[in-house]
């Protein structure tokens, strides 16, 4: 499971890196659908890993502000700074934990099961929907989208059916 999400890091990294080469003006304009902007998607991949990896470890809730981290080198430092929590959250998968279930309760009294393993592959189907988001945008902006053989983990890429 951890191989999976390192491999979203390894693109999330290099969409940061993509986002070098736009101007500020595009990261930030409004787009359709997911979250209205790139830098908005970016934040909400992040602030949505970092909220539901809490939300089973812990049983607490934390959103950030996207008017905190709003430019690239902020977001980009929250996304490292987070990352070592998720990291040790998810390296706890096993195949047994894969169905351990947490009782979550919320402000209004009421709760809710959540699954590990269901929590872990909605995450990382997640992060893989909005990096699609990011790719169509990159294409209507003019600019190459960040290559999906870029987290490639180990070989030739080209061996992979529609890799690059």
């Amino acid at each position: 499971m951890i191989e999976l999400f390192r491999l979203n890091w390894k693109m999330r990294d290099e969409w940061f890196r993509w986002c070098l080469d736009v101007p500020q003006v595009e990261l930030d304009a409004p787009r359709l659908d997911g979250e209205g902007s790139i830098l908005r998607t970016l934040f909400h991949i992040i602030d949505v890993e970092q909220y539901w990896i809490r939300r089973f470890a812990y049983g607490t809730e934390h959103r950030y502000e996207y008017a905190e981290y709003a430019d690239l080198d902020a977001l980009h430092a929250l996304s490292r700074r987070l990352r070592p929590f998720v990291e040790e959250t998810v390296r706890s998968w096993t195949p047994v934990r894969d169905r351990e279930i947490r009782v979550v309760q919320h402000e209004d009294g009421t709760a809710s099961e959540l699954v590990f393993g269901d929590i872990l592959r909605w995450l990382v189907q997640h992060e893989a929907y909005h990096a699609g988001q990011l790719t169509v945008w990159s294409r209507e902006l003019g600019f190459d989208p960040v290559p999906l053989a870029c987290a490639w983990p180990a070989g030739d890429s080209m061996d992979a059916e529609g890799a690059g």
